[in-house]
């Protein structure tokens, strides 16, 4: 069990912050999980006060798996759902503000212009060439639910898209998100054996009290400042 650790005196607690969609005003806002422009900037705004050091998924799962605190308000950000909005609204903010992102995506529905559009894979490998920008999995056809499924079925939602990703970004794809932050001990099992390193949830609590790589939470975005005030930041 990993669970919370002490380093050099200190707590060692991390959030990594979940987005979805993001859209032009709150006109546009269908779920509650929606997030505007402006509530995105002044997000950001906020957290860059509070003095945040923002750093990738990449770096959040390695701290995990070697023990190792990162820097102290340390924070990570994270989009689901490969909604073109996160191109179109939230990518300009973070590009200019040089904040690292990591994007989930169901594979299965890239580029597809049905209900909400998506981001087309070459939008998705322009992200992934930028350097800022990791480009990881969240199955292909984001089941409701994985628990609900066959070994067979989640090992090939699992690994089909980590071949359609590895297969179109020309390198190694190796961080899952579980759809809908839906999973039990079994789906985390068949992550590693599907061949990833890290999985995430949605299990709003801090990265370091993941039990193993494989259910290391994240916040839903809506309460970035709980999941910031709630860390006791030093």
């Amino acid at each position: 069990m990993i669970g919370v650790w002490l380093y050099l005196g200190v707590v060692a607690k991390t959030p990594i912050l979940t987005y979805h969609d993001i859209v032009a005003d709150a006109s546009n806002k269908k779920v509650w999980f929606d997030c505007t422009v402006q509530e995105f900037r002044s997000q950001i705004a906020w957290l860059r006060k509070q003095g945040a050091f923002f750093v990738d998924s990449g770096t959040v799962y390695r701290s995990v798996r070697d023990h190792r605190a990162l820097p102290k308000k340390s924070i990570c950000i994270t989009f689901a759902d490969n909604y073109l909005g996160f191109y179109k609204f939230a990518w300009p903010i973070l590009k200019k503000e040089r904040i690292p992102v990591t994007q989930f995506v169901h594979t299965g529905f890239a580029g597809s212009p049905v209900g909400r559009p998506k981001m087309t894979w070459s939008q998705l490998v322009e992200l992934d060439r930028s350097g800022l920008c990791t480009i990881a999995s969240q199955t292909v056809t984001h089941p409701e639910d994985l628990t609900k499924m066959t070994d067979v079925q989640v090992l090939a939602e699992f690994r089909n898209s980590k071949a359609q990703l590895e297969s179109k970004l020309g390198h190694k794809v190796d961080q899952l998100a579980y759809p809908n932050g839906k999973f039990d001990s079994r789906v985390s099992k068949l992550a590693k054996q599907a061949g990833y390193l890290a999985a995430f949830s949605e299990a709003c609590r801090e990265a370091e009290s993941a039990v193993n790589l494989f259910e290391i939470p994240r916040y839903v975005h809506t309460r970035y400042r709980e999941a910031w005030n709630n860390l006791n930041r030093q």
